[in-house]
């Protein structure tokens, strides 16, 4: 079943939408799209708005209150126990949103959401909980998987996970691994890195063959940029181990700056913070794509989702800073 929440409506395969004026074309520079971007925004009081008028250098004097009041609405919807409705993917995703809002380590409610997160590590229902020999061999069995979040025990049924980046899992095993990577990406964020068991999660990622490059083999591409995101928020003497997983992703984008098999909206989100001056280049051969997928309104595809919006914007952001 979906994970509640606001912002967990994806689709498989988003971004190869409809441009400007209703058709696959047309042309336009990334100031243009920035501008665009930057009306669609602007009538807008949500976290990605805020978020967006900061990227385009367009926020307002309200911004300040309007911020305070978003980080107490995401206080509000938290249980007692530091959950929204007692799902991990949700937590984690609205202490991300926290964080977002320039909610620092030491602020109550973010303390409380990343406090459920962690006490799920390793709990009953975990990706890599038990051994068979098939599994035993892949490495991803717990002999090789400690740390892992889980989502809920093995009679919960987590599939399908439409994450707001627009990736989807549709397979039980699959929608656990992204569930922990999801929250690994948010608890890494938040500095927790020097925890064992955080560290363990983060080692067995690195060294998984789940790391393997996806698009020479049958694994799912939308795992793999995932764990890349979340594992670029790690410690930085962790970052080297990054280098051939982002070395992957580059050559596996297209001329046309999309990628087979994922969605675009969830290859840029998961790329666009990692601290490599590689991420500017592939922004800067996506732009043209987004550019042509704006639409007049400003959004980028047909339904106006905001956080790809957001997505979109700051890709052009970092596009515009490019080398030439």
């Amino acid at each position: 079943m979906p994970v509640p929440g606001a912002g967990f409506a994806g689709r498989a395969g988003a971004g190869k939408t409809t441009g400007k004026g209703g058709a696959m074309g047309g042309s336009g520079s990334v100031r243009e799209a920035l501008e665009g971007a930057a009306e669609f925004f602007a009538p807008r009081a949500t976290r990605a708005a805020v978020l967006a008028r900061r990227l385009v250098g367009r926020s307002r004097p309200e911004d300040a209150d309007l911020t305070e009041h978003l980080v107490r609405e995401l206080r509000r919807r938290s249980r007692i126990d530091g959950s929204l409705g007692g799902s991990l993917v949700a937590t984690a995703w609205a202490a991300w949103e926290l964080m977002d809002l320039g909610c620092e380590t030491e602020c109550a409610g973010l303390v409380r959401m990343i406090g459920y997160v962690l006490a799920q590590q390793d709990r009953p229902g975990h990706f890599g909980e038990g051994c068979t020999p098939e599994r035993h061999e892949a490495r991803e069995c717990h002999h090789f998987v400690t740390g892992f979040f889980s989502a809920g025990g093995q009679d919960f049924e987590l599939a399908p996970l439409s994450l707001p980046t627009g990736a989807a899992f549709k397979r039980e095993d699959e929608a656990r691994l992204a569930a922990s990577c999801f929250a690994l990406r948010s608890v890494l964020r938040a500095g927790e890195d020097r925890r064992e068991a955080v560290r363990a999660h983060l080692a067995a990622l690195l060294a998984s063959p789940l790391a393997a490059d996806p698009w020479a083999t049958d694994r799912n591409p939308d795992l793999f940029l995932l764990m890349l995101g979340a594992t670029g928020h790690g410690p930085i003497e962790t970052r080297p181990e990054l280098g051939p997983m982002l070395d992957t992703v580059v050559s596996a984008q297209q001329r046309d700056g999309t990628w087979t098999g994922t969605s675009t909206f969830h290859a840029l989100g998961m790329l666009a913070r990692l601290p490599d001056e590689r991420v500017r280049h592939v922004a800067a051969r996506a732009a043209p794509l987004l550019c042509t997928m704006q639409r007049p309104s400003g959004a980028f595809d047909p339904t106006d989702n905001e956080e790809w919006a957001l997505i979109a914007t700051r890709t052009l952001v970092l596009a515009a800073g490019a080398p030439g």
